[in-house]
């Protein structure tokens, strides 16, 4: 189970504004819409690209730790937690110096040192992914072998192809991005001939058939509806008065993943209200207070005297969120993967795909119950804290 440490890394990791190689955050498509002309509408070739296949998509796996390997000139292999400041580790004696006081990270890190090396290229690389599980964190039930890295359960048949890999295996790992050059610029994995197979070594498979990702006529009909939509609110809309609100508008559009509320004016202007309150009541002098109090009325101000453009931002949001979870729906019966997919007790698909650098997850699914159980960590976390 992720400890509430790690997932407060991950958290930071997350939201991390650093120039760091790699990935450090992949932007869900409709919230692109609310960065400006160019970003909206490649949010919308996103998903009309994804529509008819011509743009390839991978899987998102909800993976327990994000990592980095590489494999230098001289054949040593390296591996690093996917984290701003820390360094890779060649041997058990780096994992401990650098980690040791982070069992959740030391234990991940001395996994993968022993075994990622046995499925890389031969040739010097570097690469990015995601760390599930080893032996003593699965389990195996109604004659099937499970493993819950974070909030996904992923469980396949323990007779099958699959599920032998991984129940033979000591490490289960994914490996979905190469990093090139002196910058380390993320590129997608497509093709994985490259890699090695090992027993030691389960390898979730990220990649999507072109076959796999093609929707039934009636699916596709339902998407490109919402598509169609916010492509017509799009066409002349201006994006001048979202500039000093595309973080608060995610902050927002985030917490009525929780309520179930559609996102609109009013509601917006309530949280936002709440955000500068919340600030105003931490300071104590009455300048700051009033400096405060003043940014808040001047962004409802501005709100106000903008009700059309932003109405129809929210509309538009709307339309690319909801194409989003469709395709995203279908997506998950088509292109699941090898596995089965549950959040606690109940069935679902996997976290979601990647097209473009942008995330299509359904946020009323996934995302909520990945929210959700966030607040549980933290709750418990708390609570610990307070014994």
């Amino acid at each position: 189970m992720l400890t509430f440490k790690l997932f407060v890394e991950s958290v930071l990791l997350e939201s991390a504004k650093a120039d760091a190689p790699g990935i450090l955050h992949t932007e869900h498509v409709a919230d692109r819409t609310f960065d400006g002309k160019k970003e909206a509408h490649h949010a919308l070739g996103t998903l009309e690209g994804v529509v008819s296949t011509k743009t390839p998509i991978t899987r998102k796996i909800d993976d327990k730790m994000s990592f980095q390997v590489k494999r230098e000139n001289d054949g040593r292999v390296g591996v690093k937690y996917k984290g701003t400041g820390s360094t890779y580790n060649y041997s058990q004696a780096d994992i401990d110096k650098q980690h040791g006081h982070k069992p959740y990270l030391a234990g991940p890190m001395s996994h993968l040192l022993a075994h990622a090396g046995k499925v890389l290229p031969k040739e010097p690389g570097e690469y990015q992914g995601g760390f599930m599980s080893t032996p003593e964190s699965r389990k195996e039930e109604g004659g099937k072998i499970k493993h819950t890295p974070n909030t996904l359960t992923y469980s396949a048949d323990k007779n099958s192809e699959e599920g032998k890999k991984l129940a033979k295996s000591k490490v289960s790992m994914t490996i979905h991005t190469r990093l090139v050059g002196p910058t380390g610029k993320a590129e997608p994995i497509t093709d994985t001939s490259g890699f090695k197979s090992h027993p030691d070594v389960h390898m979730v498979n990220h990649l999507v058939s072109k076959k796999e990702q093609t929707l039934s006529p009636e699916h596709k009909k339902q998407v490109m509806q919402h598509v169609d939509a916010a492509k017509k609110l799009m066409s002349g809309h201006s994006y001048d008065h979202l500039e000093g609100h595309k973080d608060t508008l995610r902050t927002y559009v985030n917490s009525t993943v929780d309520s179930g509320d559609r996102p609109n004016i009013e509601g917006y202007k309530a949280h936002l209200t709440a955000r500068h309150n919340k600030e105003i009541d931490k300071l104590k002098s009455d300048k700051g207070k009033a400096a405060k109090t003043a940014s808040r009325d001047a962004a409802l101000a501005h709100i106000d005297n903008h009700q059309k453009e932003f109405k129809r931002s929210f509309d538009i949001h709307h339309h690319m969120q909801t194409a989003t979870n469709l395709l995203a729906n279908n997506l998950n019966h088509t292109a699941a993967g090898e596995f089965e997919h549950h959040i606690g007790e109940k069935k679902s698909g996997p976290e979601g795909f990647v097209a473009n650098g942008l995330k299509i997850v359904n946020r009323q699914e996934f995302s909520k119950a990945n929210r959700e159980r966030g607040a549980v960590l933290k709750a418990k976390a708390e609570a610990e804290a307070a014994k």
